[in-house]
């Protein structure tokens, strides 16, 4: 028994040795055998250009997986602040980036979006103002992003004297029913009418400063402390050219591209 056990150890330390090797003379392949899980919170007005892209950067980097959770920011925040594991928070406001900034390392400014009042390609609504007529009209929840910019945006403008017939918890949903025909009207992001632009067209707001949202992006300070090589990566990806491109060609607002 002690012998083959001295035998099977000493394969080990031949196997273990060659590993080794390897992983010295070629280090970029000692990182693709050992698969790797990374974890995106991003807001859900991002997920049609994540989803595309991060398939092409996984097809390149095979044995990496990103699992990316959509949805309300202020939510992600909640989730990450109650210990959810994540590796980049990518936000579409500054306060909800900011509850989350005990567990978010140095974030900073990414794109800027716009919410606009959003009708159907036939409908009689052309004017912010049309709001005060018997029109369904919504808008997201007044602790959410795109709901908060709502706010600003109506305030701005000071003609409408309605009041929404519901406040969704999320962008995604409150243009959900706008598409379903279930309201008249809804107040969304510039970027979903843009990806929407055969069923609905936008009306802007006069103000598009009060009516714009600034997205922050941030990695896990437990990505810092654990040295996550591929969450760096992965981080550095979503910040790239080719990533900013496609925010732009959407509708989204990004600095000058280099």
């Amino acid at each position: 028994m002690k012998a083959g056990r001295r035998k099977w150890q000493g394969g080990c330390f031949t196997l273990s040795l060659s590993i080794l090797l390897a992983a010295l003379l070629n280090p970029q392949s000692a990182i693709a055998v050992s698969p790797k899980t990374v974890n995106v919170f991003a807001a859900s007005s991002l997920q049609a250009q994540y989803n595309a892209l991060t398939k092409k950067f996984v097809a390149a980097h095979p044995g990496v997986k990103i699992n990316i959770s959509f949805g309300s920011s202020s939510t992600l925040a909640s989730q990450i602040n109650s210990g959810a594991p994540f590796d980049i928070f990518v936000s579409a406001d500054e306060s909800s980036m900011a509850s989350a900034k005990s567990e978010v390392a140095s974030p900073s400014d990414y794109v800027v979006n716009e919410v606009v009042l959003a009708v159907s390609l036939n409908s009689p609504i052309k004017k912010i103002g049309d709001l005060n007529g018997k029109v369904k009209w919504i808008q997201c929840a007044r602790t959410v992003p795109c709901g908060i910019a709502a706010d600003r945006a109506l305030g701005a403008e000071g003609v409408v004297k309605s009041s929404p017939v519901s406040f969704e918890p999320s962008a995604s949903g409150t243009l959900a029913k706008l598409l379903a025909g279930a309201v008249d009207a809804a107040i969304v992001y510039k970027t979903d009418v843009i990806a929407n632009s055969s069923k609905i067209r936008a009306i802007t707001f006069a103000d598009t400063k009060a009516a714009s949202t600034q997205y922050k992006i941030g990695i896990a300070k437990t990505a810092i402390a654990n040295d996550n090589r591929w969450a760096k990566r992965i981080f550095q990806y979503l910040q790239s050219t080719e990533i900013r491109l496609a925010l732009a060609k959407a509708g989204f607002q990004v600095d000058s591209l280099k």
